[in-house]
């Protein structure tokens, strides 16, 4: 699934988005331009925005204000990845290097801030009171997931129930506030059960999202994924493919997995060894088989209805297909 098709309906909303994200690196300090440009140059795919954008034409019209709160939310997950980055201490990111592995820690702290700062007060400035209300719940929740991780990191022990509460909070909440916040905009934001609809629908999309994520540390290839085969278990990141499988293990295989999972640095073989036990645990199919069931459930809120206004135009139902596109390209992307 490509994600040019999800964004067909808001492309010229996303180019919107790219000029705003200019606009804020444009200020009278050289380094946080120099480090603004690579920043803007190594941006992603900007699926947060996307979904934003797409909840708002839901409701048949975008303005300003949707474009607003599009570029808030990727200067929110720009910096979120940048912290991580020098949390994590990662010198690449898809392949690209990062802002603590071209310039240092306490920049990267300095840029995740400034990016933060300034989504804040884009929406203050606009008086986007009710996207402001959401994202500070969210950056906290964010905050909350990384300190999660930083408690799981090489527990063996964690359960499914403790992994999928850090990565909502960590993933799926930034993309439930996007889908949130994309509802209540063009005078929606007294319609809470809606809201509240597309935000549980965000949350599903983003906790699948995650999981698949956490299947390419195992099964993508780094010449596609930017970064080694492994890279986030030796970071300590217990996910999902090996909590189902130690869960479904023989007490022989289960030694065995926790025995070459706990190194650090594996040997080709040690980690095919690694890979065929988690497969033949079910480690795998379980993890694909609970990111398909999620997008399930999400699609399942869209089968629902769009919007509480009776009248549907082509420009909804449109959003509502790429919408349901957003959703398999989730779970079946290759990166």
């Amino acid at each position: 699934m490509s994600i040019s098709a999800v964004q067909k309906p808001v492309r010229r909303e996303l180019e919107q988005v790219q000029s705003r994200l200019r606009e804020a690196f444009r200020t009278s300090i050289p380094i946080l331009n120099q480090v603004g440009g690579h920043v803007l140059a190594t941006r992603g795919k900007k699926f947060r925005p996307t979904l934003l954008l797409l909840t708002a034409r839901l409701r048949n019209r975008l303005d300003e204000a949707a474009v607003l709160c599009a570029t808030a939310i990727e200067m929110v997950h720009a910096a979120a990845l940048i912290h991580d980055d020098s949390v994590d201490r990662s010198g690449l990111r898809r392949g690209v290097p990062t802002v603590n592995g071209l310039w240092t820690d306490e920049m990267a702290i300095i840029m995740g801030d400034y990016l933060y700062a300034q989504a804040m007060s884009l929406l203050i400035a606009h008086r986007q009171d009710t996207a402001m209300e959401v994202l500070a719940r969210v950056v906290s929740e964010m905050s909350c997931g990384e300190a999660l991780e930083f408690q799981y990191a090489y527990d063996l022990d964690v359960t499914e129930a403790q992994y999928e509460e850090l990565i909502r909070a960590k993933t799926g909440s930034l993309i439930g506030a996007a889908t949130e916040i994309g509802t209540g905009l063009n005078g929606a934001a007294k319609y809470h059960r809606l809201r509240e609809k597309y935000r549980t629908f965000g949350d599903l999309v983003g906790v699948a999202f995650q999981i698949v994520d956490d299947l390419f540390d195992y099964l993508g290839d780094p010449a596609v994924t930017g970064k080694p085969v492994g890279y986030d278990l030796a970071e300590g990141k217990v996910t999902l493919p090996l909590i189902a499988a130690l869960r479904s293990a023989t007490e022989a295989d289960r030694r065995r997995l926790k025995r070459i999972a706990l190194r650090k640095r594996w040997t080709r073989a040690q980690w095919s060894q690694l890979g065929a036990l988690i497969d033949r645990c079910g480690g795998f199919a379980y993890a694909r088989a609970r990111a398909f069931a999620l997008a399930d459930e999400a699609r399942a809120l869209l089968d629902g209805g769009a919007t509480p206004d009776p009248a549907v135009t082509p420009a909804s139902r449109g959003a509502l297909r790429a919408l349901d596109r957003a959703v398999d390209y989730a779970v079946r992307r290759n990166r």
